[in-house]
C-alpha cells in the first residue's frame, strides 16, 4: 500500500481529525485571547497596584507579569499536560487548558507592546474632543493596536498547533491521537503514513489559520494603517 492509497482510503477520517485539532486550537486561542487583552489593558492601565505606589513600582508590577507569563511558556509540555492532568482530566479539556496558558505570553506581550506604541498626541487629541478612558480604550487605542495584537495571535497560533499533538499522551482526540497511533505502528508502512498524515494535517490547519489571519487583518484594521 503507497501512501496515496492510504490517503484515499482514510481521507474522511482525516477530515474529520482535522476539524477536531482545528476546533481545540482556535478554542484556546480564543481563550488565551481574551485572558491575554483584558490583562493586558489591565497592566495599560497600571491597575494592579495603588495609585499611592511610585512609577517605578508600579511599572515593576507590569514586568512581573509578563516575566511569569514567559515563565509559563518554558515549562516542559509533557510536564505541564501532566500536572494539568489532575485537574482537568483527559481528553480535549487537558489540552485546550495547557495550551491557553501557552498562548498568554505570546498575545499579552504584544497586546502591551500595541498599546505603549499608540502615540500619547493621538490620546490628548481624542481626550480634547470629550472621549473618556473606556471610549478612548475602544474607539482609538484598541484599534490602533489591532495590527500589533494580530501579529501576537498569529505567532501564538502557530505554536499551540506545534503543541497541541502533545496532548494525544493524554487522550486528546485528532490529529494527537492519529500521531500517537502512528508512533505505536512506526515500523509498519500504516504506522509511518499515521504520522507523515499527522504532520501534514498541522501544516494545513497552520495554513488555514493563515489565510483566516489574513482575511481577518484586511477587514479590521483601519484603512489609515494598512500596511
Amino acid at each position: 500500500m503507497t501512501f496515496l492509497d492510504y490517503l484515499s482510503q482514510e481521507w474522511v477520517e482525516l477530515v474529520i481529525l482535522g476539524r477536531i485539532s482545528f476546533l481545540i486550537v482556535l478554542y484556546a486561542v480564543l481563550a488565551a485571547t481574551a485572558v491575554s487583552v483584558l490583562v493586558g489593558i489591565a497592566l495599560y492601565t497600571n491597575r494592579f497596584t495603588p495609585e499611592s505606589w511610585s512609577r517605578t513600582a508600579r511599572k515593576g508590577s507590569q514586568d512581573t507579569l509578563l516575566v511569569a507569563s514567559a515563565l509559563a511558556l518554558t515549562v516542559p509540555s509533557l510536564a505541564l499536560f501532566g500536572l494539568l492532568q489532575k485537574w482537568v482530566g483527559l481528553g480535549a479539556t487537558i489540552t485546550i487548558a495547557a495550551l491557553v496558558i501557552y498562548g498568554i505570553y505570546p498575545i499579552l506581550r504584544n497586546v502591551v507592546a500595541g498599546l505603549n506604541a499608540v502615540d500619547p498626541a493621538v490620546l490628548e487629541a481624542a481626550k480634547g474632543v470629550g472621549m473618556g478612558a473606556v471610549r478612548r480604550m475602544i474607539r482609538v487605542q484598541l484599534p490602533l493596536a489591532w495590527p500589533v495584537i494580530l501579529s501576537g495571535l498569529r505567532v501564538a497560533t502557530l505554536i499551540l498547533i506545534a503543541i497541541h499533538v502533545v496532548g494525544g499522551a493524554f487522550g486528546t482526540p485528532g490529529y494527537p491521537d492519529l500521531l500517537v497511533d502512528g508512533l505505536a505502528g512506526y515500523g509498519t508502512p500504516g504506522g509511518l503514513y499515521a504520522v507523515v498524515s499527522a504532520v501534514i494535517g498541522c501544516v494545513v490547519i497552520a495554513l488555514v489559520f493563515e489565510l483566516v489571519f489574513l482575511l481577518v487583518k484586511r477587514l479590521t484594521t483601519p484603512r489609515g494603517i494598512r500596511v
